[in-house]
């Protein structure tokens, strides 16, 4: 349970805290402000004011402007207070050239969209996407003030998206739209129609009237935005209680997780007595370790215990200084015949083995792809082994259940973003990360998986602080155990007991009544973690553009950046 919280915790900081974008320059577009002045030949005339803070270093600006069908921008220039600034254009996007550091500056963008203004037999309108939703920064504070020709009565304005109901007409005809803060990645096309008798000389788009198309238009949107907000307060009051339910069903399955686990804990803790301060051989050797450093031991210290373990058993025998020799192919486990046939068979030759043969093994590529491979299968039997004790218990029914709320979570989850509840959407994001950690991760040990555990830990605890006599009598198979646990888990203090033990038995010549194996063990301990470890590195080790379109009306669009 521990180690579920910890993953979760985890992916949390990774989800919610870790930034989508990094720019190479941090800066906040402050304000933005951009007047169109519509002309009377159908052309527009562009100003934009764009208010930047600079957090280090900067070189300048930059300004996507893709025009829509039909149109085309010119006459772009760039200064600040009156002074001219370099500009640079790239596949629509404009670089504005204006170094410095940790400053605010102001920005003084114009241009020209020819034949921006569209002429029909009974209105002219402007229809344009100043940015969309390729726009990368947030704009703090945006501004948008259409200017017609001249003064007039007869208008028509609405916005889309991020502009939907920004639009303030004024007496002369003048349209503002005040968008305030708009995120990056989002639209906002403004439309803006006015009698076709200010534009005399403009070029004709069309014969066909288009008025009460955009009247409609602004009747559907209005429609449309009312359903919205009567869908949203609907799904506002049903937020507590759909929230409620999940995180409940949330609090149960990892309540009733953890009461089972400390059940079985308790459990464990009542059967526990021992005779021997090593535990006796409820499980393999290999497997013991694997288990109890949950599955995270390096190959090189499990290859090593394994090893040991086949010796111990008299499936291998030292001959020579560094050679061994296999002597018996009849094992217990399906992971100590594939060992062995690792080691005797594929590494070395006519049932002998020896860490030069490993060494010489590990130099060619293929060779190491399938040592890979072997480690890959070895690790899945000594599961398989674990999982005929069942240490394990797997909640199956509770994890099908959370992986059933979790499907069920997530139509509502995307309804909140739709609709705008981004407090209710964060909350049942956490709650569905942690539900999806239930359905794939949530396990916790048997009474008997606990029962292992605390066996080997106590152990740990007391084998550092055994004495010479009491060490001594314990019988050849615990002490080699003892040993081979030692040097799997990888324990620094426990290697440096035995090595203490070894040192007084040759200081002391009371070696005589041990057997040869035992010491052997202790010289595996060390040369053959090495030379594992050397081989299972090596063979670990061998194993956007630009589109020129937007996404606003008539593919049009655009964006603001620095560099």
């Amino acid at each position: 349970m521990k180690k579920m919280i910890g993953f979760f915790f985890v992916l949390f900081i990774v989800i919610f805290l870790t930034p989508i974008y990094v720019f190479a320059v941090d800066f906040t577009i402050e304000e933005t402000v951009i007047d169109a002045y519509l002309q009377e030949n159908g052309n527009v005339q562009v100003t934009e004011f764009h208010t930047y803070e600079f957090d280090g270093e900067f070189n300048g600006i930059t300004r996507t402007l893709i025009p829509k069908k039909g149109t085309s921008i010119t006459e772009f220039k760039a200064s600040e207070n009156g002074q001219h600034l370099k500009t640079d254009w790239d596949e629509g996007t404009y670089k504005i050239f204006r170094g410095g550091e940790d400053e605010v500056v102001t920005i003084e963008l114009s241009y020209v969209i020819t034949d921006g203004v569209e002429v029909y037999e009974d209105m002219a309108q402007f229809y344009w996407p100043f940015f969309d939703s390729s726009n990368e920064s947030d704009y703090e504070n945006l501004t948008i003030t259409v200017h017609p020709p001249q003064a007039t009565s007869e208008t028509i304005a609405y916005g889309f998206d991020e502009a939907y109901g920004t639009e303030t007409i004024q007496k002369d005809g003048t349209v503002i739209f005040q968008l305030g803060y708009v995120n990056s990645g989002k639209k906002g096309d403004i439309r803006v129609a006015y009698d076709h008798a200010i534009f005399p000389n403009a070029k004709i788009t069309g014969n066909e009237p288009i008025r009460n198309e955009l009247l409609k238009e602004q009747k559907e949107l209005a429609e449309k935005e009312a359903a919205f907000l009567k869908t949203q307060e609907t799904l506002n009051q049903l937020a507590p209680y759909l929230t409620g339910i999940a995180g409940l069903l949330l609090f149960f399955f990892i309540f009733n997780s953890w009461r089972k686990s400390q059940t079985a804990k308790l459990e464990a803790d009542r059967m526990y007595h021992s005779s021997s301060i090593v535990p006796k051989e409820r499980m393999s050797m290999p497997a013991t370790i694997y288990y109890f450093r949950n599955a995270m031991v390096e190959y090189g210290e499990l290859l090593t215990a394994a090893m040991m373990d086949l010796v111990r058993k008299g499936h291998i025998e030292q001959r020579g200084k560094d050679s061994f020799y296999l002597k018996n192919t009849v094992t217990t486990h399906a992971h100590e015949t594939l060992l062995l046939k690792l080691l005797f068979k594929k590494i070395g030759k006519e049932h002998v083995f020896s860490f030069d043969m490993l060494k010489s093994y590990t130099k060619k590529e293929e060779n190491k792809q399938e040592l890979q491979m072997d480690l890959h299968q070895y690790q899945k039997m000594l599961k398989q082994e674990m999982d005929t004790h069942q240490l394990i218990d797997k909640h199956r029914k509770q994890r099908w259940i959370a992986g059933m709320v979790s499907l069920l979570l997530i139509p509502v989850i995307i309804l909140f973003g739709i609709y705008g509840l981004y407090g209710w959407l964060v909350v049942n994001l956490v709650i569905l990360a942690a539900l999806l950690l239930v359905t794939f991760l949530l396990q916790t040990r048997t009474t008997k998986g606990h029962f292992i555990t605390q066996e080997w830990k106590r152990f740990k605890e007391e084998y550092g602080e055994l004495q010479w006599n009491n060490w001594y009598s314990l019988s050849e198979d615990d002490k080699e155990r003892a040993m081979i646990f030692s040097t799997g888990i990888k324990d620094k203090k426990l290697s440096n007991k035995n090595r203490s033990f070894v040192e007084k038995l040759q200081v002391t010549g009371e070696d005589s009544g041990l057997s040869s194996t035992y010491l052997l063990l202790f010289l595996m301990s060390t040369t053959a973690t090495s030379s594992f470890s050397s081989a299972t590195q090596a063979s670990a080790q061998s194993t956007s553009s630009y589109s020129g379109s937007g996404s606003g009306v008539g593919g049009g669009g655009g964006g603001s950046g620095a560099f």
